[in-house]
């Protein structure tokens, strides 16, 4: 009696390519098996087999492939967010730089110009902040040097308050930022008040309780300095200041742009699917 050879374990490959002759060819399994001389039992086990590790595989790329589109979601939303964050008034990072995303976005486009040019955004914001800080020092100097009423803190006392430099530091933000200054938008506000005073507003800002008989003196005093702290050397750095904003503003509009309306972002981070 002849002795059976016993076949070697069927190879994926091979596997791979009965199921292809079976589906595609139309090759069924005894014929599959009496060609490559296999059990039937055999080929149709690896069938089966293979079947089954077809539809993981298919299964697997369906949930990479949907836990991908919801990685990108999230940098796409991501980058809406610091789109949105450039153009607010804010000019610190730390809270976005605290989000998870914030390092994914980086390791996906660790080459991109968007770092550097959020490190000048937030640089110029911090510079105008100093700026107007230093402004806001000389503008209550000038107040309490132009006048002879009292420069209080407490819009409860009588004398011209501090919202008159709150109002002269507005105005020069703004028409640095080549808007419409107060003197074109703005109006005083005057009621009566206690202890035979006048309560003065200008715009949205409190000037204080003024007696009566200085609210001439303030009103014009307010007018005075609105229209000479546009010269100022102060006024001028805020105005180049600002427009370099203006342009780091833009062009990270531009970058931040092509993040979210692609919807693919190139390159990899720990947050990837595997």
């Amino acid at each position: 009696m002849t002795r059976r050879t016993k076949k070697p374990a069927v190879r994926p490959e091979l596997r791979r390519q009965w199921l292809y002759r079976n589906e595609s060819l139309g090759e069924s399994p005894p014929q599959i098996a009496k060609a490559d001389g296999y059990d039937v039992r055999t080929v149709r086990s690896q069938l089966e087999i293979e079947v089954r590790e077809r539809e993981r595989r298919e299964a697997r790329v369906v949930v990479l492939r949907d836990a991908l589109e919801k990685h990108y979601a999230d940098l796409c939303t991501f980058g809406q967010k610091l789109d949105s964050h450039i153009i607010g008034k804010s000019g610190s990072l730390q809270m976005l730089r605290e989000d998870p995303m914030w390092g994914a976005l980086r390791e996906h486009q660790s080459r991109s110009k968007i770092w550097k040019n959020l490190e000048r955004w937030e640089s110029l914001h911090e510079k105008i902040h100093e700026l107007d800080a230093q402004l806001r020092v000389s503008l209550e100097e000038a107040v309490k040097s132009r006048t002879q009423l009292k420069y209080v803190v407490s819009v409860d006392k009588i004398g011209i308050c501090s919202g008159i430099v709150d109002a002269l530091s507005f105005h020069v933000a703004v028409t640095a930022r080549g808007e419409m200054g107060l003197d074109k938008r703005a109006s005083f506000r005057q009621t009566p008040a206690e202890e035979e005073t006048t309560h003065i507003e200008y715009g949205a800002f409190t000037m204080g309780n003024i007696p009566n008989d200085q609210v001439e003196e303030a009103k014009n005093l307010v007018l005075t300095l609105l229209s000479e702290v546009t010269t100022w050397e102060q006024q001028l750095e805020m105005s180049r200041l600002a427009t370099q904003l203006k342009k780091a503003q833009g062009n990270l509009h531009d970058d931040l742009l092509v993040i979210i309306l692609r919807r693919i972002v190139p390159g990899r981070c720990k947050y990837c699917p595997a």
